[in-house]
């Protein structure tokens, strides 16, 4: 079925990105949406967020949309799937303003293809790397970035299996990890999921050492790493098996587990041969006093808009929780859990379109 392409641009567009759409979006067919009032419910639409950022990395009408969104229903965006190009007028603020948007319109029911972001920085220095290889200006990096991203997006069918595989990564203890006590009542509500599970204990994942780009290319073509260990010999080949990935995330300190960031950054050596389009990513956050938000936001930086994961509608539960026990105590989480059960059954598997 045929989506309705949509452009989501707060505030009149600038000359740059006037430029950028005229490009990205020729001979398409689409509906601007330019100021809050004119937002409403978009089902199994194709969601481009077009943003300007000034000098302080602030947008008002993208704020207002923002605050507007969030009083909506978790259903508000369902079926739809996004895509983010966000210019700046400065080298600094892009990034962390595209992974707020995403995360606020993930709450909303929008998926997000693997790398779903172009953006360009005042210099446009960021697209250095792009341009050199197609040996073009860094605007006519950005401009045919933004028209192979929106292409992408238009003709992406996300990918579903009879019985997909479900790799869970964690670095927690089962007596005392209120991360995997929910897990555990999250795993208990799956169904025609076939789950593998890796605990990476402390000291078994040693941290990327930035090799150069040749060295790390040279290993990642032999689906290893210069550092060997379970990266290669558990992890790499259960990536590479998975169908999704699901992180289980205790707060520490505002930031995902040393262990895991870790396995992040270790990925890149597999990720330069076999990039993960094709493989969602999901994850269950538990903080002691706040700041899931956060761990998600660096989750979707790191995995979906760096290491091209797909990132799934609703794709993180988020709890929070402090003394071990206190998840299994609180107010409906029987029902929370089962609905972020299903909601991975349906981004993953055919049979969920029987059931």
């Amino acid at each position: 079925m045929k989506k309705n392409l949509y452009l989501i641009c707060p505030e009149t567009p600038s000359n740059l990105q006037k430029e950028i759409h005229d490009f990205a979006l020729q001979n398409k067919t689409y509906t601007v949406i330019d100021q809050v009032e004119k937002i409403s419910e978009i089902h199994n639409g194709n969601i481009i967020v077009s943003v300007h950022l000034d000098a302080t990395g602030i947008n008002m009408e993208l704020l207002r949309m923002l605050k507007h969104l969030s009083f909506q229903n978790k259903d508000y965006f369902k079926g739809s799937c996004g895509a983010i190009i966000l210019v700046g007028d400065s080298e600094l603020f892009t990034k962390s303003v595209i992974r707020k948007i995403i995360f606020h319109l993930n709450l909303l029911g929008v998926s997000f293809i693997g790398r779903p972001v172009v953006e360009g920085t005042a210099s446009l220095m960021n697209l250095v790397n792009i341009a050199g290889e197609k040996q073009i200006s860094l605007k006519e990096a950005l401009l045919e970035s933004a028209k192979e991203l929106v292409d992408r997006l238009i003709l992406d069918q996300t990918p579903k299996k009879e019985t997909p595989e479900l790799l869970v990564l964690h670095s927690s203890n089962y007596k005392t990890s209120n991360t995997l006590m929910l897990w555990e009542k999250v795993r208990k509500e799956l169904n025609h999921v076939k789950v593998n599970e890796i605990h990476i204990e402390n000291g078994s994942v040693e941290d990327c050492i930035g090799c150069p780009f040749k060295t790390c290319q040279h290993y990642g073509e032999q689906k290893r790493c210069y550092y060997g260990g379970i990266m290669v010999t558990d992890v790499y080949p259960a990536i590479l098996d998975c169908d999704g990935l699901l992180l289980l995330c205790p707060n520490y300190n505002d930031a995902i587990s040393a262990n895991l960031s870790a396995v992040i950054n270790r990925l890149t050596a597999l990720f330069r041969r076999t990039p993960f389009y094709d493989k969602h990513l999901f994850s269950i956050i538990v903080s002691g006093h706040s700041g899931s938000d956060i761990i998600a936001e660096q989750l979707i930086s790191a995995l979906c808009i760096n290491k091209t994961f797909r990132l799934p509608p609703h794709f993180c539960m988020m709890e929070t929780a402090n003394n071990p026990g206190d998840i299994l105590q609180l107010k409906d989480i029987d029902q929370r859990a089962l609905s972020f059960s299903k909601g991975i059954t349906e981004a993953l598997c055919l049979s969920s379109q029987k059931d």
